[in-house]
């Protein structure tokens, strides 16, 4: 566990670093400032072989500038290593709705599904003049969606994300933060698809719904078990009687263990979710 937490040096040249925000697995991550006073995101891998990572995010941030995600604002090297700076994603991140908190009501919930899943579903389906991007996040969890009520969203670390142009993920054995991870996925029979980025957004709406736990399990082992073998409790989802029947119809079918039984397109999870209007409602990827 790495223990320097001060701004000395983080940034890269132009950039004042403000606060050292956290070291996760993969990225080491802080708040940093531009020279028109612009409070931005700067990323460095915590070790040279995730600078794939590093460089996945770049190119998917490039790639599909316009939709629900950070915008680029620089990458490079310099002695610290490779870095990359970013847009702050508005709001907040769903770990905070989830946390030593009350769940949220009815209506911002619903609110919430409704932007969540029609952002994601035009995520899967953005296309560029080359055609679609086949773009799979291939980590939707709570820390990883921000949201602004009362339908901005944005999904940030994209390291575990593949597209048209990089089809297997940038590090061996990925796969995504259990229990929100597909059961296939979290088994390792698969990569990363967009069925397993619709089931892990449906589990996210579920924790925010009813809060923890998803898995019965207490245990690191015993949940990437559970998560395995059985998936998440996705009838809890009735505990929230004062959601629409639609809505939790639509999150539990989302959630089945078996594929063959699961709604698995988030287009027809936004569908289900009243998400689009006439126009609005995006082609599937191909």
């Amino acid at each position: 566990m790495a223990t320097d937490t001060s701004t000395t040096n983080f940034g890269p040249k132009g950039f004042r670093t403000l606060e050292r925000l956290g070291i996760g697995t993969v990225f080491e991550v802080a708040r940093v400032e531009d020279a028109a006073g612009r409070e931005l995101i700067c990323k460095r891998a915590t070790r040279a072989r995730f600078a794939l990572a590093l460089d996945r995010e770049r190119d998917v941030l490039q790639a599909a500038k316009g939709a629900a995600l950070p915008e680029l604002v620089a990458s490079g090297t310099d002695a610290r290593g490779g870095f990359l700076v970013e847009t702050r994603a508005r709001g907040t991140p769903l770990r905070e709705l989830i946390d030593g908190r009350a769940p949220p009501g009815a209506a911002q919930w619903m609110e919430l599904a409704r932007a969540s899943a029609r952002a994601l579903a035009a995520l899967h389906a953005f296309c560029d003049g080359r055609g679609s991007l086949r773009l799979v996040h291939g980590d939707i969890s709570p820390d990883n969606l921000f949201f602004e009520p009362p339908a901005t969203v944005t999904f940030i670390d994209f390291s575990s994300a593949t597209w048209r142009e990089a089809s297997k993920p940038a590090l061996e054995g990925d796969r995504g933060t259990v229990p929100y991870a597909a059961p296939e996925l979290v088994r390792q029979e698969v990569h990363a698809t967009a069925e397993t980025d619709t089931y892990a957004l449906a589990a996210t709406l579920l924790a925010v719904a009813v809060g923890p736990p998803l898995v019965r399990a207490n245990t690191e082992a015993a949940r990437l078990h559970e998560a395995a073998t059985e998936g998440v409790l996705w009838k809890r989802i009735d505990e929230r009687g004062d959601l629409p029947l639609a809505f939790r119809s639509a999150l539990a079918e989302a959630l089945q263990y078996e594929q063959a039984l699961r709604l698995a397109s988030s287009r027809d999870l936004a569908a289900r979710l009243g998400a689009f209007s006439g126009s609005e409602r995006p082609t599937e990827s191909s």
